[in-house]
């Protein structure tokens, strides 16, 4: 046991905080300079996560497993601000459902948070978060229904309250939010919403505001019974942004991967093409940036349960890998050929091991300020030290050529540098975001250890880390981590910070 981010306490009120109000212990590092220049200051058209549009990405931890009003498994989302000296719990707002305005009651096994993603929506210039509660029941406690919520974003931060997103009814039965995302969708810059529910997707038309959420059109073409995920990206080079769904198809198929991709355009979004085939490993989470600096974007999926091309059919391996798929202007899977990487790929770190579940989570984003987007890979069942399923992250690098295991990079807890020391079942990257909380140009790694133990007896507190970019790739200067205390929450066992935005 131990706690992950000793530090002395420095007491801080936060920017703004909904549901949930608390004074903060601050890091030592608060304020300690950021010594990279900036090869290349985000602008307010490239800067992802800014909700008080300072010109610093936000992060955004949510822990669909935490009690509120001693309603268990209900849910909340904590969002850190950015800034010149990255993040710090002394800046940061909590969201739960039925405080600070924010639509819904929290009630036991909602799961708010279960999913979250962000963009400008209402087009004010302030990025807003979109929150799924994936175990919202009907209202009369019958079913569990999903429910997404719009928590919006100002000069304040995310402290002006919330709009309800209407449920509707997923076809297949499943909740309506397993996924949600923002794309610009018609090629006219501005964001809208996507919604995953059951066999089918909603997209919603321009014109969302603050109390009348816009048109939403209901697409089941090229649908599979069990849709797990949502990634967006301009794909084509065409200004308007594609769809990718993916998941598992019938289990009576000879392989149960199943990804599709969608085009969209002013006159709105079409089915195009399926991406996987009989040797593809599920996907199970997704990731865009163009890796090869031609002005496409490019899609990573990460299969963390499966392990190489040839043994997708003996999934219970779980070494794990990561597919990437190039775009061009004729859409994914027409030009060059998938890669894959996984932990046999010359210059990976690492060795396909049994249960390494490389690729259970992946982020994308240019780590090194290059102009080339760089992939997170997390590969919470590493074997650290001898300690089974410590966890770790690995940074491959793009370039001209595309994704390489050149220069790669893999990090833990026993790195130097890194807050705490690695145990057994920490499982650290079991969640990974890259975003540039300090505003350089080069965007940091957040990283989630779902099974960090700091209290007596608990398996599972949580606890999440962030590590600059650096022009070499990530560094531990200035590394910082937080957990559940640090913002005054007194739960355990709840895996804090277990989601982050995507």
């Amino acid at each position: 046991m131990r706690n992950v981010a000793i530090a002395t306490a420095v007491t801080a009120v936060a920017i703004g905080t909904i549901g949930v109000p608390v004074v903060h212990a601050a890091l030592t590092d608060d304020k300690r300079p950021v010594a990279s220049p900036s090869p290349q200051r985000p602008t307010s058209a490239t800067l992802r996560d800014d909700f008080n549009g300072d010109g610093y990405a936000d992060l955004v931890t949510a822990t669909p497993k935490a009690p509120v009003g001693g309603k268990a498994n209900a849910g909340q989302v904590v969002v850190v601000y950015g800034s010149a000296n990255g993040v710090s719990p002394s800046r940061s707002t909590t969201i739960t459902q039925g405080a600070g305005n924010v639509p819904g009651t929290a009630e036991a096994d909602d799961a708010f948070g279960a999913q979250v993603t962000s963009g400008d929506l209402d087009g004010d210039g302030y990025d807003d978060l979109v929150v799924a509660a994936t175990g919202e029941k009907a209202d009369d406690g019958s079913d569990r229904t999903g429910s997404v919520t719009v928590v919006w974003g100002g000069a304040r931060g995310l402290t002006g309250g919330g709009t309800a997103v209407p449920t509707q009814e997923s076809p297949g039965g499943h909740p309506f939010g397993t996924d949600v995302a923002m794309a610009d969708l018609d090629g006219d810059e501005g964001e809208n919403l996507v919604v995953l529910g059951g066999d089918g997707m909603w997209t919603y038309a321009d014109g969302f505001t603050r109390t009348h959420p816009s048109a939403a059109s209901l697409v089941t073409d090229g649908f599979a019974e069990e849709p797990a995920g949502l990634a967006t990206g301009d794909f084509t080079g065409s200004g308007s942004n594609g769809i990718v769904v993916y998941g598992v198809q019938d289990a009576d198929e000879t392989n149960g991967a199943w990804a599709a991709v969608y085009t969209g355009g002013p006159g709105g979004i079409a089915y195009q093409r399926e991406l996987t085939d009989g040797v593809s490993a599920v996907p199970q989470t997704a990731g865009v940036g163009d890796l090869d600096k031609d002005g496409f974007a490019d899609l990573v999926t990460g299969s963390g349960t499966t392990c190489c091309e040839d043994s997708v059919d003996d999934p219970s391996a779980s070494a794990g890998l990561i597919t990437v798929y190039y775009g061009n202007e004729d859409g994914l899977g027409t030009g060059r050929r998938r890669a894959l990487f996984h932990q046999d790929t010359p210059g990976v770190p690492g060795v396909n091991e049994w249960v390494d579940h490389f690729g259970t989570s992946v982020s994308v984003g240019d780590a090194t300020g290059d102009g080339y987007a760089d992939v997170a890979v997390g590969v919470p069942g590493e074997a650290v030290g001898g300690q089974a399923a410590t966890g770790s992250v690995v940074l491959l690098k793009g370039s001209a050529k595309g994704l390489t295991g050149t220069g790669a990079q893999a990090l833990h807890q026993d790195t130097a540098g890194v807050p705490g020391v690695g145990e057994k079942q920490d499982h650290f990257g079991s969640a990974v975001r890259l975003a540039d909380v300090n505003g350089d140009g080069r965007t940091d790694l957040a990283a989630s250890a779902k099974g960090e133990d700091f209290t007596a007896g608990a398996t599972a507190d949580g606890a999440a880390w962030v590590l600059r970019g650096s022009a070499s790739g990530l560094t531990t200067e200035a590394a910082t981590s937080f957990s559940a205390p640090k913002f005054a929450f007194t739960y355990r066992d709840k895996e804090f910070a277990s989601v982050l935005n995507h």
